[in-house]
């Protein structure tokens, strides 16, 4: 793990104007759960104003490929403007999907996800325009600590990677957690690449035989 860490934090001080792509961080893709503490820990620690600090952002299967990125100051304001801090749990909730969508657009602009379809295209399996749930899951997770840090989620704090199954299939996804501890999933792999996530109770997601 700390080796992942180190990596991770020379990603972060590479120049961010440009997504910059390297090589996958774990060469067995059991791994990717390493590989995914380690960017969610490096995500988790900005410098400065956390909506324009470099972020790692994945793409492909289980975040194969990643990319530093970091949005300009018009597009962190955008960001801001989808929030009222005087919003209910439900209405931030709406909020946040329209601002994960923003965010996506942003950063598939820079890196070449702005192509990505809902769900996965099995034939371009590992395709670096696509993100698979896992990349989506940690991406989405990525997107919310960034607003949380920057004081937009007043009704919300963070939850946790989450996963459900079929026979032959699992499906990761995030989620939050209202000021009444009632749990939503927010599930950004089931659209295309910059249009709103589904956002509902787990005990519903959990439930869904889809994958």
């Amino acid at each position: 793990m700390k080796h992942l860490i180190v990596l991770m934090t020379m990603l972060l001080l590479q120049t961010p104007a440009l997504a910059q792509e390297s090589a996958a961080l774990a060469t067995d893709p059991t791994d990717w759960h390493l590989q995914v503490a380690a960017i969610i820990a490096a995500n988790d620690a900005p410098v400065g104003d956390p909506l324009t600090a470099p972020l790692i952002a994945c793409a492909g299967t289980a975040c194969s490929h990643h990319s530093v990125i970091a949005l300009f100051n018009d597009e962190a304001d955008e960001i801001r403007r989808q929030f009222n801090g005087d919003a209910d749990a439900a209405t931030e909730r709406q909020e946040i999907g329209r601002a994960i969508a923003l965010m996506e657009s942003f950063v598939g602009a820079r890196n070449g996800s702005w192509a990505d379809s809902p769900g996965n295209r099995h034939l371009d399996w590992d395709d670096p325009t696509q993100l698979d749930c896992v990349s989506e899951a940690v991406n989405t997770r990525s997107y919310l600590g960034r607003m949380l840090l920057a004081g937009l989620l007043t009704q919300h704090r963070l939850g946790q990677l989450v996963t459900r199954y079929t026979v032959f299939l699992q499906h990761v996804a995030v989620t939050v957690i209202d000021d009444a501890d009632s749990e939503f999933v927010v599930d950004s792999w089931v659209g295309a690449n910059g249009e709103e996530p589904e956002i509902q109770p787990y005990g519903d997601w959990r439930l869904e035989w889809g994958v």
